[in-house]
C-alpha cells in the first residue's frame, strides 16, 4: 500500500512539473511575442483579413495572432478555419 501511495505522489510531482513548463513557456510567449514569431509570408487573404480592422493595434494582434497559429499548426488551411474564413 505504501508503495501506491509513493508512486501516486510521485505522478503528481511530474503532473505538476509538466503544467509549470506549459504555464512559464506561455508566460513567455505573452511576455516576448517577437522573441517567438518568424516573419512568414502570410497569404493575400489573411492578410485582407488583418487589415480589415479599423485600429493600427487590432491589425498588429490579428497579424500576430495568425503568424502564431501557423508556427503552431503548419497549415495555412487550420489558420484559416481558427480565424473564420474559409479554406482555399
Amino acid at each position: 500500500m505504501s508503495l501506491v501511495i509513493h508512486l501516486l505522489w510521485a505522478g503528481v510531482a511530474v503532473y505538476g512539473m509538466y503544467r509549470l513548463e506549459a504555464m512559464v513557456r506561455d508566460w513567455w510567449t505573452y511576455r516576448f511575442p517577437s522573441a517567438q514569431v518568424k516573419d512568414v509570408a502570410v497569404p493575400d487573404d489573411l492578410m485582407a483579413y488583418a487589415m480589415s480592422h479599423s485600429e493600427q493595434w487590432a491589425q498588429e494582434d490579428a497579424l500576430r495572432a495568425i503568424q502564431q497559429s501557423y508556427e503552431t499548426w503548419k497549415d495555412w488551411n487550420r489558420v484559416r478555419a481558427a480565424m473564420g474564413i474559409g479554406r482555399l
